[in-house]
């Protein structure tokens, strides 16, 4: 494996990659919710605690915690301090607006009419028609002719 080949450093931060990725299960979905690991001190591992509450949790299951540290992630710690501090939540970025063309029936009425005399086949004249409503709706109605 690639860790393995990799100096002290590199591996410790690995695998508190991979404690990250894995805290839900380690520490379950309620102090998951109000909970992250936050850094190593002295080989301790800091738990961010959004509430005293929580931080009195983590200091109740430390124990269980580390052996889960373990097992998971292969990270063996000494001990564990819960610190009550101001969560980061990741963003959630808004949904981008609908990009959606609105083109209604009457804009390709009128580009049917227009195309009917010149395209015989009605699937083509249709799609044609819908193709001009489109890029009258998008572009508008473009340069004028003369």
């Amino acid at each position: 494996m690639i860790v393995r080949n990799l100096p002290p450093a590199f591996q410790i931060a690995f695998k508190l990659a991979d404690m990250e990725r894995q805290w839900l299960t380690i520490v379950g979905p309620q102090l998951s919710a109000s909970t992250r690991p936050n850094r190593l001190e002295r080989g301790e591992l800091i738990v961010a605690c959004e509430s005293p509450a929580a931080a009195q949790m983590i200091k109740l299951s430390a124990g269980t915690l580390l052996r889960r540290v373990k097992k998971l992630t292969g990270l063996e710690l000494p001990g564990v301090r819960a610190v009550v501090s101001r969560l980061e939540r990741p963003r959630q970025t808004p949904p981008a607006p609908s990009r959606r063309l609105r083109v209604s029936p009457e804009m390709i009425d009128e580009a049917l009419n227009r195309v009917k005399a010149t395209v015989k086949d009605p699937d083509t004249a249709l799609s044609l028609a819908r193709l001009e409503a489109a890029a009258r709706a998008r572009w508008g109605e473009g340069r004028e002719e003369g």
